[in-house]
């Protein structure tokens, strides 16, 4: 989806980078993990973030990610604000906090567009019943 109809359609006023509103995205990522970010991310992904600084525009453009989606109303400092601008970078502020946020991208891209490293969730899950089977509190050993 277009950037400029998502910002629309989540209700977030694009700030900057409007010459890049044309770009689409597919996938959002709404974590905290910058490592998770740096592993998941490309140039159809639209970040969600409450960092209102620098750093997370030199993530994006260390990834090439097209848009920022700053949640609660927060707006950016200036600096922020001009580094966008000069890295055709859409900036976008949307009113709403980061559940809302998340459940309208997800209205708007579908489930599966949501970027997590679940990776360690399903190695508990696994461990988890790999110690239910052994019986005695303890993991099975791998075979």
């Amino acid at each position: 989806m277009k950037l400029e109809v998502l910002a629309e359609k989540i209700g977030a006023q694009i700030i900057a980078g409007w010459q890049s509103s044309q770009v689409e995205v597919n996938q959002f990522y709404a974590d905290n993990k910058i490592s998770e970010l740096l592993a998941e991310a490309c140039s159809r992904t639209l970040i969600v973030s409450n960092t209102i600084n620098q750093h997370i525009l030199r993530v994006a453009k260390i990834i090439d990610v097209p848009a920022i989606c700053l949640f609660n109303n927060l707006f950016p400092e200036p600096e922020m604000v001009n580094t966008a601008k000069e890295h055709e970078t859409v900036l976008m502020v949307c009113p709403q906090d980061k559940p809302e946020t998340v459940k309208r991208l997800y209205q708007c891209l579908g489930l599966e567009a949501r970027l997590s490293n679940d990776n360690s969730a399903l190695y508990d899950r696994e461990r988890r019943l790999q110690t239910s089977r052994a019986g005695n509190g303890k993991p099975e050993k791998a075979p």
